[in-house]
């Protein structure tokens, strides 16, 4: 990255919003709130990308969100993103982490079960001595696939925003300190519950796969929702049209929109007759005939014709930016107790 733009940045780090938790600057508050709250519950930025990808409508150039928004830098000018700031594909990457530890643990779980008092009382196992030390051992393995819901619920109780992962952890760590102190101090009477509480951790295994393939997908419809949007507008500046980048534009600008083109914000026609195919925002199948006097959305087709184009709403306030915060939302909200 080029460090003059990190000074700069670090010039006017006091006019920009900062994310307590990964240090991540913003230029709205909201955006910083956001990622606060996705850095406590994810432990990890991905968010980042996404919120300064929205801002700038370049989501499918992370380069160009990194240089533009010096991406990943702290107060110091220090890069952090490689570790606070995994790329998009993050969610995917926990969600592959959450089905291996499940497969490990299936593997382990089924040898436990033998072990088990169940496995000699219902299945036929004999008795052998040590029968419990195996199974502790057992246990432990899949205890320790575990930890990451502990590491969760230490982000949690450090937010005093206390979860499911606060009582799952709960749960699990007071099972098995039982079960081990049961295993070997002989006044706890031998009690002990290695299976049920390897069963539990197994099943939360694969829900937190199921749920991290899930915001893996929120995420990637973000991805496709940013594509409906150009990367340049011509501009009009009187009589005279010039390339600019989306994100110049604001409310009041006169754009011109060529056949095959999208469009880049809301507005209204104020000049031209043309077919606009809207399927990619509405899901209307059928083109649909737009003249002057006429409001467009933005990230519909011009089929045919040309049209000019007074802007009304860009950015987030503009109908796909309303729907890339209702994918956000859906993908970082999550009631109080199932964080």
């Amino acid at each position: 990255m080029d460090h003059d733009n990190c000074r700069t940045h670090h010039d006017t780090a006091d006019k920009l919003h900062q994310c307590p938790e990964c240090k991540l600057h913003y230029k709205e508050k909201e955006w910083a709130e956001k990622c606060e709250r996705w850095c406590k519950s994810h432990q990890s930025c991905n968010f980042a990308i996404t919120a300064h990808a929205v801002e700038s409508k370049r989501l499918n150039d992370v380069k160009g969100v990194r240089e533009n928004n010096c991406y990943g830098q702290n107060h110091d000018g220090h890069a952090h993103g490689g570790h606070h700031a995994p790329p998009a594909g993050g969610d995917m990457d926990n969600a592959a982490m959450f089905l291996r530890r499940f497969w490990y643990a299936t593997g382990l779980l089924i040898p436990l079960l033998l072990v088990s008092n169940i496995g000699v009382k219902f299945l036929g196992v004999p008795e052998f001595t040590g029968r419990e030390y195996v199974g502790f051992g057992l246990s432990t393995v899949i205890f320790y696939f575990s930890l990451i819901f502990f590491e969760h619920a230490t982000h949690e109780i450090k937010a005093k925003s206390y979860g499911m992962m606060t009582l799952v952890s709960l749960a699990v760590a007071s099972g098995f300190l039982f079960s081990v102190a049961s295993t070997f101090i002989p006044s706890f009477g031998g009690t002990e519950f290695f299976l049920e509480i390897s069963t539990l951790i197994w099943v939360l295994l694969f829900g937190h796969f199921l749920e991290a393939k899930s915001t893996a997908a929120a995420g990637s419809a973000l991805q496709e929702v940013a594509k409906l949007l150009p990367k340049e507008v011509h501009l009009l500046d009187g009589e005279k049209t010039r390339d600019v980048p989306l994100e110049e534009i604001k409310p009041g600008d006169t754009v011109l929109i060529k056949p095959g083109e999208k469009l880049p914000a809301d507005g209204v026609i104020i000049e031209g007759v043309a077919n606009m195919d809207e399927a990619l925002v509405t899901g209307e199948s059928k083109p649909i005939s737009k003249k002057a006097g006429d409001k467009v959305i933005a990230g519909s087709i011009c089929l045919d014709g040309s049209l000019k184009i007074k802007i009304e709403k860009t950015g987030l306030d503009s109908t796909v930016g309303h729907i890339q915060k209702l994918v956000e939302t859906a993908q970082t909200t999550k009631p109080r107790l199932q964080h």
